[in-house]
């Protein structure tokens, strides 16, 4: 496995871990592939965070100066004392960087849920593994530049796909023109696909992307915005246009620059890992009560959050979202779409050209992709996917 230091978490060591027998209930995967991106930093920069606890999720055993930096993937099932899963079986959920995990697991429906001791605190959607049929109406089927395209660029896609939900819910909470920072994000770009639609038919004036000088000609290339900004710029203050912001970059100077001009603004990510403050410090006294009804699991709290609270500045918790989703949908139709947003996502991706697929398939390899992306030294126009698992089947 390829870890990181708990203090410095961009420097990382492979270590090998024995796995012990398998217990009752117990499954064994390959991991075939996992994604990296600023996802990654973001779990890093969190690992620790009450709410979160991502560094908990594979703990290494007798060791508590290096921790396992989670990584959403794709396993095929290679030993299991589960009766209700069988060897080959294929499913795609919260791994890491490592060639084989092992995981205490409950069947579900549609996969199943890791039940580990450890899994106890962190957030249900993390514990959540899918199966993945080998149809060619996967998008993770086969193992192309798409099935990998569609691994790497499935966290970020799939939330784009929940964020376009939520606007929609929200007519856009009275904006006519969406601003989505760090545009050039999986997620952004995701977002901004869904919105061509509404850009097409008037409910939007203008799709506005902030990103960095040198991401501003492949953000442009993409044409999927109307105008492309750069951080030391500030939005038009125009008085035709409202604008809410998905802010995915996290820095808290760019959101008090524009604050003046936003009548909503959703916290999403950090991709800014070097901001002097970041957004999320900038939540107001309604901001925090609302994030922590979201993150409290109470339905009942977070309905009354959603239906009480408006601060100009909230956070976006996928998970509360993601749940009312298959509430008004159902699980299947929720599925369905997610898969069908992915896919479209891919096919304009790889079609279009925008975006390459670069795989990583040995230690070493997996060590200087990691610290590109905490460097933020991977273009735009890549995906990186860490491969380290195909030769345990």
């Amino acid at each position: 496995m390829v870890a990181s230091e708990r203090r410095r978490t961009k420097q990382t060591v492979v270590l090998r871990d024995d796995l012990p027998p398998l217990a009752a209930g117990e499954i064994r995967m390959a991991v075939d592939k996992v994604g990296l991106s600023a996802n990654n930093v973001f779990y890093a920069q969190m690992g620790s965070a009450p709410f979160l606890k991502f560094f908990s999720v594979y703990p290494i055993r007798d060791r508590d100066d290096v921790v396992n930096v989670p990584a959403w993937g794709l396993g095929t099932v290679i030993a299991s004392a589960n009766p209700d899963i069988v060897v080959g079986e294929r499913f795609r959920g919260f791994l890491h960087m490592t060639n084989v995990v092992q995981i205490k697991a409950r069947r579900t429906a549609d996969g199943f849920v890791a039940s580990d001791e450890n899994r106890k605190k962190l957030v249900k959607a993390y514990n959540v593994f899918v199966r993945v049929e080998r149809s060619a109406s996967s998008p993770f089927a086969g193992d192309d530049a798409k099935a990998d395209l569609a691994i790497a660029a499935a966290p970020g896609a799939l939330s784009g796909y929940v964020i376009f939900e939520l606007l929609k819910a929200k007519a856009f909470y009275g904006a006519n023109s969406v601003v989505l920072t760090s545009a050039s994000s999986k997620l952004s770009l995701a977002v901004a696909v869904h919105l061509r639609g509404d850009r097409r038919n008037g409910t939007l004036e203008k799709v506005i992307g902030y990103t960095s000088t040198g991401n501003a000609e492949f953000v442009r290339s993409t044409r999927l915005f109307d105008a492309v900004l750069t951080y030391d710029e500030a939005l038009p203050a125009s008085v035709d246009l409202k604008h809410v912001m998905v802010d995915v970059a996290g820095d808290g100077a760019l959101f008090a620059k524009n604050e003046k001009t936003l009548i909503k603004a959703l916290a999403v990510g950090g991709t800014h890992s070097g901001a002097k403050a970041s957004t999320f410090t900038a939540f107001g006294p309604i901001g925090l009560l609302k994030m922590a009804a979201s993150m409290s699991g109470s339905k009942r709290l977070g309905k009354w959050a959603e239906e009480t609270l408006d601060p100009k500045l909230e956070m976006f918790f996928a998970p509360s979202v993601m749940t009312e989703l298959v509430e008004r949908f159902g699980k299947a139709e929720f599925d369905r779409r997610s898969e069908a947003s992915l896919r479209g996502f891919v096919d304009a991706a790889i079609d279009d050209g925008w975006i390459r697929v670069v795989r990583c398939e040995d230690a070493p390899a997996a060590q200087a992709a990691y610290r590109r992306i905490c460097d933020g030294a991977v273009p735009p126009s890549e995906a990186v996917v860490v491969a380290l698992g195909a030769g345990e089947r």
